[in-house]
This record gives structure tokens, sequence and C-alpha cells, in this order.
């Protein structure tokens, strides 16, 4: 097969292994996503969360905001899954997974707390080191999500959150707990057993929703136990990435899909599936980028600061100069900023450490068709 060029009919892992085992759209996707995530947030945040739920309403617009964060799990289960039968070591899996998420959390939590909060709160410094909410903030580092600062946005049109984007780590260390278990038991070695895991899940959750579950909340946000399900749906994706045919035709029909099951909630596990399918076809194409985003993964950053941000522009920002477009423009370009300065003096520096923790020498990429599965990328 061309190396630059998937032949018709082509699967997942015959695209994967043309590339040396990397996909090679997997990296402008989850960049897409983050400034997809932030894009979404500037047009609620400066009128609050009615404005939030009036977009919501509209079918179109949860059309077009709803799929982003199971997405992003399909991606990281996806990627993870490759991760995980290389290394074949929990607790290897486990540090690579620390070091890919905590460096960048813990500076983003602290900067916010000892930095955005002193200089934005509405108290006293004294009244706001010993308030409990300022020592509570700092357990987002260990996963208890936490998103107000004393006296910190109080009077912004969405009152007091700092990091509205933090609540999806409950969700992520679900995931890799999860992930954990199944390289422990080894059920995440033979696809046919972590297959029918999947398929428990899946049945389980249909069941979940057609009993009145919820998958998405008012605003058209997917519910934190749908996400799960999208991180091992795209796990399976990975598993069985020999059988997947990446079609553009597919990709539309599961577009169509997908757009249905956001708009009619009891669907939203065939949405989930379509979803994974747009992900990894998406993920398999060659997607070309101005040369300055290539030159680093810069998506966790974005997605990581960029609520904040937002937040102290509109905290700054004349109440007749807030608008959606304005914090977007100005924002993004920040928030990009802050995202090179975190990958290349935090998290590419931490990431590096991996290199003297693998479980077994690096070797040629293999897909399932063979014995052992390779994929370099971690996130």
């Amino acid at each position: 097969m061309n190396s630059q060029r998937a032949k018709v009919g082509s699967t997942a892992a015959d695209i994967l292994d043309a590339h040396g085992g990397v996909g090679p759209g997997f990296d402008a996707l989850r960049l897409v996503l983050a400034v997809w995530v932030f894009t979404i947030h500037a047009m609620f945040i400066c009128k609050g969360a009615y404005a939030a739920e009036q977009f919501a309403s509209d079918p179109l617009h949860r059309i077009i905001a709803s799929p982003v964060l199971p997405m992003f799990f399909a991606v990281s289960g996806y990627l993870v899954t490759g991760s995980a039968l290389r290394i074949r070591s929990t607790t290897t899996f486990l540090l690579f997974r620390v070091f890919r998420i905590a460096p960048a959390l813990i500076v983003e939590v602290t900067l916010s707390a000892l930095i955005l909060g002193p200089w934005l709160t509405d108290k006293g410094l004294l009244e706001y080191f010993s308030d409990p909410l300022f020592f509570r903030y700092f357990l987002n580092i260990v996963g208890n999500v936490q998103f107000f600062l004393p006296g910190l946005f109080a009077q912004n049109p969405v009152p007091g959150a700092v990091n509205l984007n933090l609540w999806t780590l409950k969700p992520e260390f679900f995931c890799y707990v999860f992930m954990s278990a199944m390289i422990l038991s080894k059920v995440i070695f033979s696809r046919t057993y972590f297959g029918l895991i999947g398929l428990l899940v899946l049945l389980s959750t249909t069941a979940y929703i057609v009993g009145g579950g919820q998958a998405y909340n008012f605003l058209g946000v997917a519910d934190w136990k749908i996400l799960v399900v999208a991180f091992i749906v795209g796990c399976l994706s990975f598993q069985w990435n020999d059988r997947i045919v990446v079609s553009g035709s597919y990709a539309a029909i599961a577009s169509i899909v997908a757009s249905i099951a956001v708009v009619y909630p009891p669907l939203a596990v065939p949405g989930v599936l379509a979803l994974t399918y747009i992900v990894v076809y998406i993920g398999t194409r060659k997607v070309h980028l101005p040369r300055f985003l290539t030159n680093g993964d810069y998506s966790y950053g974005i997605y990581l600061f960029g609520f904040p941000i937002q937040q102290t522009l509109v905290h700054f920002l004349p109440s007749d100069y807030r608008t959606g477009w304005l914090v977007l423009m100005l924002g993004l370009p920040l928030t990009l900023g802050f995202a090179m300065l975190s990958w290349n003096c935090i998290e590419k520096p931490v990431l590096q450490l991996k290199n003297k923790l693998r479980a077994s020498p690096r070797g040629p990429f293999r897909t399932w068709r063979s014995k052992e599965i390779g994929l370099e990328q971690i996130r």
C-alpha cells in the first residue's frame, strides 16, 4: 500500500500499518475538538446559563455542540488502547497516564489558585487564602472536581466558575481505572473477551436509557456515563480496527445517524457508535494544518486553560462589548499561547520520561493481524 494514500476498501488497520502505527489525523482531530469546545463556551459565557439553555434548545445547535465530548472520549479510548496493548503493564500504563494528565493540570490549578484568584478576587487576600474554597480547589489535581475559588468571577454571567472543563476529570479517571483493570486481568489482550464486555456495556446502556436514564443534560452535554461508553467503544474500535473499512460514504451515513441520535437521545448508543466511526475515519485521514500547529500536541492545553482565560476576558470586558465573537477572537490566540508554553515547558519534558519506563523494547508496529499491537500516540 502507498504510505500516503489509502486504497479503496482499506481498513483502519491498513492505514495505521502504512503510517508506522500512527493515525495521521488524530492529532489534528484532537486540536479541532479542543477548539470546538472553546468556541461553544464562547457563545454562552457572556450571557450565562440561560443563553446556554437557549442554544441547546435549538436542534441545529444541539447537533453542533453535543457530539464533541463523546468524540473526545472515543479518540482517547482508541489511542489509549493502542498504548495499553503495547506496554502490557498496569503500572507503566498508569504512570504514562499520570505523565500525560497531571503536570499541566497541576500547573493550571496552581496558577488559578495562586495567581488568578488573588488578582481578581473581590475578597481581601487574608480572607481569600484562609477560605476553605481555596484549599479545596487543589483537590482538582486528584480528580475531586471543584469549580470555585473565593470571590473569583462572582459578577460574571457564569458566576464563580473558574474552570467548568474540569468536570470531565471524573469520567476520564474512571476510564483509566477501567483500562487498568482490563490490563491487570489480561482481558484487554483478548479482543473476544473484551468484545463481550463491550457488548454488555452497550446493552446495559441501552436498557438504562430506555428505562428513562439520562443521556444528555438540559444543556445538551453528554452525561458522564455516556462519555465512559464512548471511551469503551473507542477501545473496541481499536481492537477490531482490521474489520473497520474506512469509507467517506460510511462516514456520511454515520454523520446522519449521529445527528439524529443527538436530537433524539434514546438513540444515544447508535449515536456513540456512529461518532466513533467518524473519529476513526478522520483519525486515519491525512489532515493538513499550519506548520506552527504541528510542532506539538496543544489540544490538552487549549482544553485545560481555555475556560479560565475566557472568564478572565469576560471579567474585564465592559458589558457593552461582552460578545461571544470577541471572546473567541481575543481568547483563542491567548489560549493557544498558553497551550504552546504548557506543551514545550511542561508536558513534553515530562512525557520524555516515558521512554525510560517502557515495558519492552520498541519493535515494529503490527496490528491485530499479527500477535502484537503498538501505537505511539498515547492520548
